[in-house]
C-alpha cells in the first residue's frame, strides 16, 4: 500500500472543477501550494477537504458513522470488502479508523502489516484500560489509521467476563477519539461474544455481506434476531442496517433465486449496489494491497465505488 496522489487533472475532476480553475486559483493565491514529488504537482487526499471548503462546498461527512462488518456465516468476504471500503474512504480524504476485532487478525494482514510491527491490541485498552490513542497505528496513507489485531486479542472474550460495564467498554473508550474521525469501521469475526456485542454497542450502523446463496439467507434470521434482543436489552437501536450481495455471479440461476429471496424478505436493507465476483479483490487482499491500488480499473473498484455512492449520498465529490 502507498500513499495515493492525483494529479491535477485528477483532482480538479474529483473537485468538479476544470484544471484550468484550479491552476488559476492556486496561481491567484486562493489555493495552498500543491506537494511536489519527483519535480510533479501533485494533490493528496487529506487535501480534498481543504479544496472543498476554499470553493465553498459542502463537507465530505457530515454525520460521523461507526459502521461494523459483521455476519455470522464465515466466508462472505466482509474483510476484503470492509479493508477496500476504508481505503477508498480515505483516497477519496475522509478521517478514517479501521479497527480489527478478529484475533485472526486478517484485517490488518489486508494491510500488509507484521504481527511484530506492534505490540498493543485491544486486549489493552478493554482490560489493561491503556488509552486508545496508543495502539492507533500509522498506516503509509496519512488520513488511515488501524487498530490493529493478532492472536494476543484472544484472551478478551474470557477477561471482559467479569468486568463492569463489560458490553460498553469499547463504546466508553471510542468516545474520547469519535471526533477525529469521519468515519471508524469495524471487521468482527463470524460469531456473537462479548468482542463483538462491544462492537456493535460501539456503532451506529451494520454493514451485513452476504453471498448468493441460501445459506447465507438463512444466516440472517438468526443475525436480525440477535440484533433485536440487543437493541431491547440494552435500549439501543442503530441508525441503518446495510445488507449487501458480495461475490456475486450474475450467471448462476441460485445467485439469481437468492436475490430475489433476500429482495421479498429484506427489501428495507437490501443495498442496490451489488459487488460482483471479481478474482482481482482475492488476488489484492492476499498482496495486502487496496484494489484501488492493485487493480483500478476492474469491476472490484466499479462496486466498492458505487458502494460508497449509495452509502453516501451527497458525496459533494465525483468518484
Amino acid at each position: 500500500m502507498e500513499q495515493p496522489t492525483y494529479t491535477p487533472k485528477e483532482f480538479a475532476s474529483l473537485l468538479g472543477i476544470s484544471k484550468s480553475r484550479l491552476l488559476k486559483m492556486e496561481a491567484d493565491g486562493n489555493f495552498p501550494q500543491p506537494h511536489k514529488q519527483n519535480g510533479m504537482r501533485v494533490y493528496m487526499p487529506f487535501d480534498i477537504p481543504l479544496y472543498l471548503n476554499i470553493i465553498g462546498k459542502d463537507k465530505l461527512v457530515v454525520n460521523k458513522r461507526r459502521q461494523i462488518f459483521l455476519n455470522f456465516k464465515g466466508g462472505t468476504g466482509k474483510t476484503s470488502v470492509s479493508a477496500f471500503y476504508g481505503f477508498r474512504l480515505a483516497q477519496i480524504g475522509m478521517e478514517v479508523l479501521l479497527i480489527d476485532l478478529d484475533p485472526q487478525g486478517h484485517l490488518t494482514q489486508c494491510f500488509s502489516i507484521d504481527y511484530s510491527n506492534f505490540d498493543a491490541t485491544l486486549y489493552n485498552v478493554l482490560i489493561e484500560r491503556m488509552d486508545i490513542r496508543e495502539v492507533i497505528i500509522d498506516t503509509p496513507v496519512k488520513n488511515l489509521k488501524l487498530i490493529p489485531a493478532n492472536l494476543d486479542l484472544s484472551p478478551v472474550e474470557l477477561a471482559l467476563t467479569s468486568m463492569n460495564a463489560r458490553e460498553l467498554r469499547l463504546r466508553k473508550c471510542l468516545a474520547e477519539i469519535s471526533d477525529d474521525y469521519d468515519v471508524i469501521i469495524m471487521d468482527a469475526s463470524p460469531s456473537i461474544g462479548l468482542l463483538n456485542l462491544n462492537g456493535i454497542l460501539a456503532c451506529n450502523e451494520l454493514m451485513v455481506p452476504v453471498l448468493a446463496d441460501f445459506l447465507s439467507y438463512h444466516g440472517l434470521k438468526i443475525l436480525f434476531e440477535t440484533i433485536a434482543t440487543i437493541e431491547e436489552d440494552f435500549d439501543f437501536i442503530l441508525d441503518n442496517i446495510y445488507i449487501f450481495l458480495n461475490h456475486y455471479n450474475a450467471s448462476l440461476n441460485i445467485s439469481q433465486r437468492s436475490r430475489e429471496a433476500l429482495q421479498e424478505h429484506y427489501s428495507d436493507y437490501l443495498m442496490k449496489t451489488i459487488i460482483r465476483q471479481d478474482t482481482k479483490m482475492a488476488e489484492a487482499a492476499s498482496m495486502g494491497m487496496p484494489i484501488h491500488q492493485y487493480a483500478p480499473r476492474t469491476r472490484g473498484t466499479y462496486d466498492i465505488d458505487a458502494f460508497i455512492r449509495e452509502i453516501f449520498p451527497k458525496l459533494p465529490i465525483a468518484i
